[in-house]
């Protein structure tokens, strides 16, 4: 896999860590199913629990401006519904495994 972008692997590694917590789990990463649209954007994960459910988005340095809007939604979506988290976090693109 280390063709994989750094964005990619540090999608892969969350999902993985949520998936050990036991919760269903859906990535934009191949071996996931894909997370299903939020008013129209898909998340980088959505892990969901009992009726608890997380949004999760990864950004990097170059994509952090671009996708303020996707973040927007996001977060909006998530405070509109209860138990539901939306949380953000960086990646260096030239960050090793």
């Amino acid at each position: 896999m280390s063709h994989e972008t750094p964005h990619d692997r540090k999608v892969r590694r969350i999902a993985a860590a949520y998936w050990g917590m036991d919760y269903d789990v859906r990535a934009a990463v191949p071996g996931y199913e894909r997370p299903r649209p939020i008013r129209g954007r898909i998340p980088d994960i959505v892990a969901t629990r009992d009726r608890t459910t997380k949004i999760i988005e990864v950004e990097t340095h170059q994509t952090f401006r671009r996708h303020k809007d996707q973040r927007d939604i996001l977060r909006d979506y998530a405070n509109q519904r209860s138990r539901t988290r939306f949380r953000v976090t960086t990646v260096r693109e030239d960050e090793q495994d």
